[in-house]
């Protein structure tokens, strides 16, 4: 007999309370900045809230992690070669001088979303415990 897993329960209920809170926290911004006529504060904190998605996904991996035995250590590798570019990627829209193929301008908004869920994925599988 198979043995029910409350855990998978948990994750998945909390990231669907994520998917709502955040929901929520966009729809106060876009009306912050539909009353205020302002899009520079409220898109760029809208933008990086979606960083709690990517971050959540590596959440179980990170709990592995830490139940290891060791120091923690951060791969800056991982952190600059993958992790700045996808963050660059999310943001092309907002940097004026942005060099990028029109082509990729055409869903920017879908290349946004997910630049910045990798970014925050990225981060958190960027800490890692290593024995010595």
């Amino acid at each position: 007999m198979m043995k029910f897993r409350w855990h998978y329960l948990l994750y998945m209920t909390g990231f669907i309370v994520l998917l709502v809170v955040l929901g929520e926290l966009n729809n106060y911004f876009d009306s912050k900045q539909q009353a205020t006529f302002k899009v520079f504060p409220w898109e760029i904190i809208a933008a990086l809230s979606y960083l709690s998605i990517g971050g959540y996904l590596g959440l179980p991996l990170l709990i592995k992690e830490y139940n290891k035995t060791g120091e923690w250590r951060v791969n800056l590798q991982k952190l600059t070669l993958i992790g700045l570019p996808s963050l660059y990627l999310a943001f092309s829209w907002f940097i004026p001088t942005s060099i990028l193929p029109a082509f990729l301008f055409h869903s920017y908004e879908e290349l946004s979303l997910g630049g910045i869920i990798a970014t925050g994925y990225i981060f958190t599988m960027s800490f890692t415990k290593e024995s010595k």
